[in-house]
């Protein structure tokens, strides 16, 4: 599907089947990042800032459907819908903020610490998600 960094500025989503994402070594040999499988996307970046594709392969392993979304479609699409540059810009925001807690918990907190937070967060998240009330974490030790 794409090889050696080659292949035009896109984003693959993949709609059925599974593809390999590897790297080659300077001996030659194939070092497998990860495996792409239905709903998974791949070069998220490539949609908002042109630059080259690593020197990856991305190749199929199944017979394997994938849409790709060209960077200069993506970029007519947001100016056409400032709807979905809103929404799409708030789904930034919102990922921008979990990603500041984690790093501020990497770096302020011990293992333990962290542990209890993630745990908490997940408690939290449960509940929401099951419409169950929020208990109460006063008197829990950590």
């Amino acid at each position: 599907m794409i090889s050696d960094g080659q292949g035009e500025q896109a984003l693959l989503l993949v709609v059925a089947g599974k593809a390999k994402v590897s790297l080659l070594t300077a001996d030659g040999n194939e070092n497998i990042l990860y495996l792409l499988k239905g709903g998974d996307v791949d070069g998220q970046a490539a949609l908002f800032v042109r630059h080259p594709r690593l020197a990856r392969l991305i190749k199929a392993v199944y017979p394997t459907t994938v849409i790709r979304l060209r960077h200069d479609a993506f970029q007519d699409l947001l100016a056409s819908s400032p709807l979905l540059a809103r929404e799409l810009l708030n789904s930034f925001g919102a990922r921008l903020a979990e990603l500041e807690v984690d790093n501020s918990r990497l770096h302020l907190l011990d293992a333990k610490e962290r542990l209890y937070a993630y745990l908490l967060d997940w408690e939290r998240d449960y509940q929401s998600s099951t419409h169950l009330p929020a208990s109460d974490d006063q008197g829990r030790g950590r």
